[in-house]
């Protein structure tokens, strides 16, 4: 049953990453408005919507470690897996122009993190500082996007812009409704395997059900690399991290207060802001080559054999 789960939850990803990505694209073009800014804001949404679902979940019933791994597993996977999948699938193109909004942003809300979790608790106020920080950042980024967009020249037909829009944006809220259902469908399929081989919540949380909560952005990186849209594909993963803290930990913790008992995920938190920094370079050259996409995806592999073999995986 759990591989029928598996199955059809993959199925479902690649059909909303399609939708998605076809949608959003078309939609930043009849809206005037960046792509890229589209894949930080809209499509992360999307796309970070599992990774909230699934804490707050975990949260609720009691397994808060579940929910903190799943944050510090989905960013690492986001920085690894997703630009490193999405690059091998066709070489990324990155605008320097991120170093000044988006790179620190992401840095900030990273370091916050370890911050927050020192006492070892994250608790309500906590939440509420991280949730404050993704509303101030979406709201300088929406102002920025506005006052571009009124800049630009108008088109003489807007008429025929305003049934695209229509058109596009049913498409892509239609892909994000079949991305989270196909990311909780995987995600319960992948638990299942994982409750089976007695492996333990933060092990469960950091790779499982991180890795079945980021297939979204997996698989939109790697249809917006194949279809030539690298901003979304750059703008979901860099978007979908800054989320990841600022929503779905911030909300998570306002909701119910996360517990940390388990010190290894100081480790991870430690991983998540190296792999962050890891962009800088990325930006500054602005490219990541196939070469240096095999090297992020192989590193994400090498981190959960890590954990597996030499950490706490399972439950004594």
């Amino acid at each position: 049953m759990f591989v029928i789960y598996l199955l059809l939850g993959l199925l479902m990803l690649v059909l909303g990453a399609e939708l998605l990505v076809r949608g959003g694209g078309q939609l930043a073009l009849a809206l005037k408005v960046p792509a890229l800014i589209v894949g930080l804001t809209i499509v992360a949404f999307g796309t970070s919507t599992p990774e909230l679902m699934v804490s707050v979940t975990a949260a609720m019933q009691a397994s808060t470690e579940m929910a903190l791994a799943n944050v510090n597993g989905s960013n690492l996977a986001n920085v690894t897996l997703v630009l490193g999948l999405a690059s091998l699938v066709a070489p990324l193109t990155v605008e320097r122009t991120l170093m000044r909004r988006e790179i620190p942003t992401c840095l900030v809300l990273q370091l916050l993190v370890p911050l927050v979790c020192i006492d070892g608790t994250v608790s309500a106020i906590d939440g509420a500082t991280l949730l404050l920080v993704g509303i101030l950042y979406n709201a300088w980024l929406l102002f920025e996007a506005l006052q571009g967009r009124a800049s630009a020249s108008l088109e003489d037909d807007d008429l025929e812009e305003g049934a695209s829009v229509g058109w596009n944006a049913g498409l892509l809220v239609g892909g994000i409704v079949v991305l989270v259902v196909g990311a909780q469908a995987f995600v319960e399929g992948a638990v299942g395997v994982a409750k089976v081989l007695n492996l333990s919540d933060r092990f469960i949380g950091l790779t499982v059900v991180a890795l079945g909560t980021s297939a979204p952005e997996v698989a939109t990186g790697m249809v917006s690399a194949h279809r030539g849209e690298v901003d979304l594909a750059v703008g979901n993963s860099l978007g979908s991290n800054i989320l990841n803290v600022a929503m779905v930990l911030g909300i998570t913790a306002m909701v119910f207060p996360i517990e940390i008992t388990d010190h290894a995920a100081f480790t991870d938190m430690a991983v998540a802001i190296g792999v962050t920094a890891l962009l800088v370079p990325f930006v500054l050259k602005g490219s990541i080559t196939r070469v240096e996409g095999a090297i992020l995806a192989g590193s994400y592999v090498a981190y959960l054999f890590a954990g597996y073999f030499f950490g706490d995986a399972t439950v004594p």
